[in-house]
């Protein structure tokens, strides 16, 4: 198997171990609200709206502050929202820097882009798809055309690492290589195939 040009990680499961359930208790605490009032709002149009680029930080804020009954803080907002997210996976995040020596590492999410805001310290990825900023989701084939283009590389030159079988289907449809993340160190060992040791 050739090693790629091009390794993109995915965020939230990958890079970024996150918890639906412990937003849904920050929320409620938060804005003294039900659990299941809390769980409706991350069902609703303007969360989904938001990973599209469609609603911003403004919209958000104002959304919280009516399921709130009272103004929510702009950046408590977004803190509330960010809170999906637990401690970032070190490791992944060392070994994305380590892999930077041999190619372009960068990431592919379904996110806003404020979600960089939870990066480790010192870490970055480049270039950094969101599909906030592409209009489309992963599940759309036409978010892979997108990041293909702007890349400029072939199609077999680009690796995901993504924690979503259908994502990783959906790569992979296309021409592109990609890892189904499910521990570190099977990432590690899938990656040793791929020429990365």
């Amino acid at each position: 198997m050739a090693a790629p040009e091009v390794v993109l990680f995915d965020l939230g499961g990958v890079l970024l171990p996150f918890d639906q359930e412990r937003r849904v208790r920050t929320l409620s605490r938060a804005l003294k609200v039900t659990p299941e009032q809390a769980r409706d709002f991350m069902r609703s149009e303007v969360h989904g709206r938001l990973d599209l680029g469609q609603a911003d930080e403004d919209e958000l804020t104002r959304s919280l502050s009516d399921l709130a009954g009272w103004p929510v803080p702009r950046e408590a907002g977004l803190a509330l929202i960010l809170s999906v997210f637990e401690a970032p996976n070190v490791a992944l995040w060392e070994l994305a820097a380590e892999l930077k020596a041999r190619v372009r590492v960068g990431g592919f999410s379904d996110n806003p882009v404020f979600v960089r805001e939870v990066f480790p310290d010192g870490h970055a990825l480049e270039p950094m798809f969101w599909s906030a900023e592409l209009g489309l989701t992963k599940a759309d084939a036409r978010a892979y055309a997108a990041v293909e283009a702007r890349l400029g590389v072939n199609p077999e030159a680009i690796l995901l690492i993504d924690d979503s079988p259908g994502n990783v289907a959906l790569a992979r449809d296309i021409g592109w290589d990609a890892i189904h993340f499910r521990a570190n160190a099977q990432l590690v060992g899938e990656l040793a195939e791929r020429g990365f040791e």
